[in-house]
C-alpha cells in the first residue's frame, strides 16, 4: 500500500523556527496525547496558537500531514533532556523527525495505524536509516515525562516490539523487495481552514469539529456532521462554550478547540480500552482481539498473552466473564451484548 503525503506547513513562529535541521538520523515516535484530536486539528493548533514545541508529522486515518518541511527542526524532544545524545550523539530536535500518531475518539484506529507503520518505513527509506537502530520512542528519550507512544498503542493491544516489528515487515515489503522509492510517493498540496472556525466555512475539518460536538452531548439533529458550519453548528458550539466558561461567540478557535478536546479525552471511557465492534471468536487475529484480551485482563479475566490471537484461553476467559450474567450465553463468542456487558465492568471500575 502507498499513501499519499499532504503537505501543508505552518507559518514560521514559535512552533516552526525554519532553522534548517543536521542530517537525518534517526526517528523518534509520538502520539499526541489527546485522545480524538486529528492531524488537521492539531495542524491548526500549532499554527494559530505557536507553542514552543512540534512534530514534523501527525498523521491520523485521513492524513499523513507534514506541518513542518523535513529539513528543519521541529520541537518534538526537551533540549535538556540527554539520553538522544548519548544513543545517537545528536539532539533529537537537530537531527530527527518527529511523527505524532493520531488516536481515540471518531478516529479509525487500524487506518491510522497503517499509516503511521508505512510513513517510518518512508522516512527509513528515504534517508537510509537502519530499522533495527535508529527508531526511537519518546519515551525512552524522556522516560520521567512521556509515554508515549506507548500511550496510544497499548490500549489498541500493540506493544511497542510489535510496531517496530510491523515497520521493519512493512519496509522491507514496500520497499526493499518491493523496490518502491521513496523519492516516488506522491505528495498533494493541503488545503489548511484558518482558525476560528465560523459560519460558511466548509469541509473535513468543520465535519470533524461537528463529529466531536456531538460526542461531547451537543447535538446536530437537522443535518448533522456535514462538513458545513451553519446556523445549527453555530448555536451547538455556543452551548458547549456556555457550558465550559468560555466566551460564547460562536466560533471555533483555540481554546474552544483545545477544551473540546479535553473534553472527549476525559469523559469517553472508550478512549481509555476501545472494544472492537463485530463479532470476534476462536481463530481470529488481529487489533480488535488484543483490544478484547486487554479489557479481559482489565477486568481480571486472564487471557493469556495480549496476543492478538483469539485462542483457548481467550476462549476461556471470555467463557467465564459471560458466566457471570444470565443474559449472556457462555458460548466464549465475543459480540454486541458481550462487548456492552464488558463496558458497563469497565464503568463500575471507574
Amino acid at each position: 500500500m502507498r499513501y499519499n503525503i499532504t503537505r501543508d506547513y505552518i507559518d514560521r513562529g514559535n512552533s516552526r523556527p525554519g532553522t534548517s535541521n543536521n542530517s537525518i538520523q534517526f526517528i523518534v515516535s509520538h502520539d499526541t496525547g489527546n485522545a480524538g484530536s486529528t492531524a488537521y486539528a492539531n495542524r491548526n493548533y500549532f499554527d494559530s496558537v505557536q507553542p514552543s514545541a512540534s512534530a514534523h508529522t501527525f498523521i491520523d486515518d485521513n492524513y499523513i500531514l507534514e506541518i513542518i518541511p523535513l529539513d528543519e527542526i521541529a520541537y518534538h524532544v526537551r533540549y535538556n533532556v540527554s539520553t538522544d545524545d548519548r544513543l545517537y550523539g545528536a539532539d533529537a530536535n537537530d537531527a530527527a523527525i518527529g511523527v505524532e500518531l493520531c488516536w481515540g475518539g471518531s478516529i479509525n484506529f487500524d487506518e491510522a495505524y497503517k499509516r503511521y507503520v508505512w510513513y517510518h518505513a518512508y522516512l527509513l527509506d528515504r534517508f537510509g536509516l537502519d530499522p533495527d537502530e535508529d527508531i526511537v520512542a519518546h519515551s525512552t528519550l524522556d522516560p520521567t515525562r512521556r509515554r508515549d507512544p506507548q500511550n496510544a498503542l497499548q490500549r489498541y493491544g500493540i506493544s511497542w516490539n510489535q510496531f517496530l516489528a510491523d515497520v521493519k515487515q512493512s519496509y522491507q515489503n514496500i520497499f526493499v523487495d518491493g523496490q518502491e522509492m521513496a523519492d516516488d510517493t506522491p505528495s498533494v498540496r493541503g488545503v489548511s481552514v484558518e482558525l476560528p472556525l465560523g459560519i460558511g466555512d466548509e469541509g473535513q475539518f468543520v465535519r470533524e469539529v461537528q463529529q466531536e460536538l456531538i460526542q461531547a452531548g451537543f447535538p446536530l439533529p437537522r443535518f448533522g456532521a456535514d462538513g458545513v458550519y451553519g446556523e445549527e453548528t453555530e448555536t451547538a458550539v455556543m452551548r458547549f462554550q456556555r457550558r465550559y466558561g468560555l466566551v460564547v461567540d460562536g466560533l471555533v478557535g483555540p481554546n474552544t478547540l483545545r477544551k473540546l478536546n479535553d473534553v472527549l479525552g476525559s469523559s469517553n471511557p472508550s478512549n481509555e480500552f476501545p472494544l472492537a465492534n463485530g463479532i470476534l471468536r476462536s481463530g481470529d487475529e488481529g487489533t480488535g482481539v488484543r483490544q478484547l484480551q486487554r479489557v479481559l485482563k482489565q477486568v481480571n479475566f486472564d487471557p493469556g498473552a495480549i496476543d492478538g490471537i483469539y485462542g483457548p484461553k481467550t476462549a476461556d476467559a471470555v467463557r467465564r466473564f459471560q458466566s457471570m450474567y444470565a443474559a449472556l450465553a457462555t458460548d466464549s463468542i465475543y459480540g454486541p451484548n458481550t462487548r456492552r456487558y464488558l463496558r458497563m465492568e469497565l464503568a463500575d471500575q471507574s
